[in-house]
């Protein structure tokens, strides 16, 4: 089923950037808010997906932990 999950909001709290050619793009900036779901299973760890202004980025536990963090109501910017 796509789209099924809980769906929430993440902070960046280390920018993700990527270098096309001589030129970096950044792809989630720091201490942005970003839209995200979370997918769990009892067989599976837990899944990610971010939603960026132009890119999507899936993940694991461990790798969204490094970049980002879940945001509570009354923590938006």
């Amino acid at each position: 089923m796509a789209n099924v999950g809980k769906r929430c909001y993440c902070r960046c709290i280390e920018a993700m950037t990527m270098i096309i050619g001589k030129e970096e793009i950044v792809l989630f900036a720091y201490k942005k808010v970003y839209p995200c779901m979370i997918r769990t299973s009892d067989k599976e760890a837990n899944y990610y997906k971010i939603y960026g202004e132009e890119y999507a980025l899936s993940c694991s536990e461990s790798e969204f932990k490094e970049h980002f963090t879940i945001v509570n109501h009354g923590q938006y910017e």
